[in-house]
């Protein structure tokens, strides 16, 4: 275009450069949908393919145009390209600053729902997933359960090896239980060496078979760290689902830590659940031989 001064050539390429630019930007952002606030990337998505739309229609116009001869008195359609773009750069910036602070919210809003040390959920996100899950339970009837464990003997990990070495077995119990559970179901750490699971739709009977799976993993699991630090742990585990009569879900996790205690009176290493609402009563145990550090 510098050796044809042909005003319609330059919109061509112009049009048709910047309606390919929109619809590589339309692409990407649909493409990348499930990473970005919905409503900010649809209205850019929208912005980017009208614009599109309008540059191509302007790219085929310009070939029965005449050119014009003053620029800056050019027509309808120059005036809404430049028009176009100008809001095309308002709408993208705006639509930009919108996700990358919907962005930002969510990612503070996880870490405020992580436990640093093992990356589980903590007792904030937990008591969150256990109100939908008490919802619709009463909704519904649904049923879940709720499992507290507890690693055996963990001070004594602390006070011979340090707590450097208690971390680390803190991080490997919390990977063994994330392992051997279901994607929807939900772990956290409830604080110190004490852990919680939140199982939909299972019932007691249910339960118990999920937190025996996890008992007899971590007894059969030797953790090394290092070269001088070999163990062989073991934990206590507490059942309880949701009876029609809780009138919270805290009542549930009140039975599982009850049943959770009676586990570690018990002897440890096992696998308990209250028979009935009253703690004082007879409890149902799975007793394997008590595997210590």
């Amino acid at each position: 275009t510098f050796h044809i001064p042909d005003v319609n050539l330059r919109i061509q390429a112009f049009s048709i450069v910047f309606a390919a630019a929109c619809l590589i930007g339309a692409t990407g952002l649909f493409r990348h949908r499930e990473s970005h606030n919905r409503m900010a990337g649809k209205m850019l998505i929208a912005m980017f393919l009208l614009v599109s739309a309008f540059f191509i229609f302007r790219f085929f116009r310009s070939f029965y145009e005449v050119p014009p001869e003053d620029f800056m008195n050019a027509g309808l359609l120059s005036a809404l390209a430049i028009i176009a773009g100008e809001f095309l750069v308002i709408l993208s910036s705006f639509c930009t600053i919108w996700m990358a602070s919907d962005e930002l919210q969510d990612e503070l809003s996880e870490i405020a729902r992580i436990d640093p040390l093992t990356g589980l959920y903590n007792r904030r996100a937990f008591d969150e997933y256990c109100d939908i899950e008490f919802s619709r339970a009463q909704r519904s009837g649904a049923p879940f359960a709720i499992i507290m464990c507890d690693l055996d003997h963990f001070k004594r990990v602390n006070d011979q090896y340090g707590h450097h070495v208690g971390d680390e077995v803190l991080r490997r119990f919390a990977n063994t239980l994330k392992e051997h559970i279901r994607k929807h179901d939900v772990v956290a750490r409830f604080g110190g060496e004490e852990f919680v699971l939140l199982l939909p739709g299972k019932d007691t009977e249910q339960g118990l078979e999920v937190a025996e799976k996890l008992r007899a993993k971590t007894a059969d699991t030797q953790i090394t760290i290092g070269d001088d630090v070999c163990l062989t742990l073991s934990a206590s585990f507490g059942v309880a689902h949701y009876d029609s009569s809780d009138r919270e879900w805290s009542a549930v996790l009140h039975r599982a830590d009850n049943a959770l205690y009676a586990a570690k009176k018990q002897g440890r290493n096992r696998v308990v659940d209250l028979a009935t609402k009253n703690p004082g009563e007879e409890c149902l145990s799975r007793t394997p031989s008590v595997i210590r550090i």
